[in-house]
């Protein structure tokens, strides 16, 4: 898949929809990246696309929704069982290990009791190809810089707390663990070919039309879209010089 044709995991924003919600855009979609605050503690990523605006997973019930084909174990993991290589039992329930690697999630008794099945819809399921922007999580704790891992790449999701009161996914997978792309910082590293159009938003210079310059503000505006967005004035000359090249 070439990389501008990537399709990307997100979570349509319920205003711009019509009808049901779409779980995933295009790389090439996207006109601009700004940070939104949909509620108190959480600022995060969203994407004006040219088929509506989405924002990233921030909950383990939206994951379930995006992921369909990924199976609760227990009550707090969601597991990809086309990863899973042996599951080992025991009077309390279990453990499922994953492909090369030493990773384990706990599995309930009751998923034990339906395990067969689980297994043969999970055979079924057809690959992901999608990708999500996520960081990585290193020992420390830290976060590394964002990038895009494969959903059919995931062993299984959970939530962690990165900071109090604020509960988003972690996804488990033989490279390592990584949590869903939340920061401004993220998204320029996993999108280095967009342009700071002003402090805290991307744009994507193949989609925009003009530049309209006026005394209180100077605004870009989008080809064949209703949609617009600002530009800081000591970007506009720069900006012209690539857009005119």
């Amino acid at each position: 898949m070439e990389e501008d044709q990537r399709s990307i995991v997100g979570v349509q924003v319920s205003d711009s929809a019509r009808g049901t919600l779409k779980t995933e855009f295009r790389e090439n979609e996207i006109m601009s990246i700004e940070m939104w605050k949909p509620k108190k503690n959480y600022s995060i990523p969203i994407f004006h696309t040219r088929s509506g605006s989405f924002t990233v997973l921030t909950t383990l019930e939206e994951c379930s929704s995006v992921f369909s084909a990924f199976v609760f174990l227990d009550t707090w993991n969601l597991v990809n069982l086309k990863k899973g290589e042996r599951l080992e039992t025991g009077s309390y329930g279990g453990r499922l290990y994953f492909q090369n690697s030493s990773i384990y999630t706990g599995v309930n008794l009751k998923s034990i009791g339906m395990w067969s099945d689980l297994v043969s819809k999970a055979k079924e399921a057809e690959k992901d190809n999608r990708e999500i922007l996520v960081s990585r999580i290193e020992c420390s704790g830290r976060l590394d810089q964002g990038q895009f891992i494969k959903a059919s790449d995931i062993f299984y999701i959970d939530t962690w707390e990165p900071k109090r009161n604020y509960h988003v996914p972690r996804f488990y997978t033989e490279e390592g663990c990584f949590t869903a792309g939340l920061t401004f910082q993220s998204c320029k590293e996993a999108f280095p070919h967009f342009f700071p159009a002003y402090n805290g938003s991307l744009v994507n210079i193949d989609w925009i039309d003009r530049i309209e310059e006026r005394m209180y503000g100077d605004t870009l505006l989008f080809k064949d879209s209703e949609y617009k967005t600002g530009i800081a004035r000591s970007k506009v000359k720069y900006l012209k010089s690539i857009i005119e090249q």
